[in-house]
């Protein structure tokens, strides 16, 4: 079973080599690491040369590559220039901020093994808040999708067969799109698969968190096009609005 991992990334050099210390850390083999570059002025292409000078110089069995993202088609974007390209059985959105727990893929591997219908294993995820804080992020269940995203987008696997079923992310949404897309696989009857302990960490502060207004409005835009009872998008958006969530 062979790991596809998208990093997308744009003048990460601050975090992305704490997101490949994690994937290096992983006592699995069979990897694939592309990362999508929108183009950083900073060392972060620099710090991706090392890792991929390292992988061969200790004869790792990680295929890394680089995508030049040309279009400003935004991280929705980078994701799908990389899903063009992957050539692995599970995918999975490590962003330049994220990184794994040590045992994350072989506990995924193991897992698809097992039940080998399950088409998306999910689980919650640590948030780091900053100064050393965070807290988990649990799993809601998946009947809240009219009202919410009930998982942790980067606490997600899913195999390539799934993205080959409901397609790839929506680029009309630049925050959303993962929303849309577990959306669209939920709707389409895709085995979700949870597990209970958090296995990627993710720090707080990014896109979704800065742009609150968009993110609410996307959300709304999502739910009313999946959802059979528009009055509940509406209700869990309003809710968002009022407590500025």
């Amino acid at each position: 079973m062979k790991f596809s991992l998208i990093t997308a990334c744009l003048n990460s050099e601050k975090s992305i080599q704490r997101t490949i210390d994690s994937v290096l850390s992983q006592k699995y083999e069979y990897i694939e690491h592309i990362f999508v570059d929108g183009g950083s002025s900073d060392s972060t292409l620099d710090i991706v040369q090392r890792y991929i000078e390292l992988v061969e110089k200790n004869h790792l069995n990680i295929k890394i590559k680089i995508i030049n993202q040309k279009e400003k088609t935004g991280i929705t974007g980078a994701w799908n220039l990389a899903l063009r390209e992957i050539t692995g059985d599970i995918i999975h959105i490590l962003n330049s901020d994220d990184w794994y727990e040590p045992e994350t893929l072989s506990t995924i591997a193991k897992t698809f093994t097992r039940y080998p219908d399950a088409g998306i294993i999910y689980a919650p995820a640590y948030f780091h808040t900053g100064e050393g804080n965070k807290f988990i992020r649990y799993c809601r269940p998946l009947i809240f999708f009219p009202f919410l995203m009930p998982l942790a987008h980067p606490s997600t696997f899913a195999r390539t067969s799934v993205f080959k079923k409901v397609g790839v992310f929506d680029e009309n949404y630049s925050i959303s799109a993962d929303y849309d897309f577990v959306y669209r696989c939920y709707k389409n009857g895709i085995n979700f698969m949870k597990i209970s302990n958090p296995l990627v960490n993710m720090t707080l502060g990014g896109t979704a968190n800065s742009n609150r207004d968009i993110a609410r409005k996307e959300t709304l835009k999502v739910a009313l096009k999946r959802s059979s009872f528009p009055l509940f998008p509406y209700a869990a958006y309003w809710i968002r609005k009022l407590f500025k969530r």
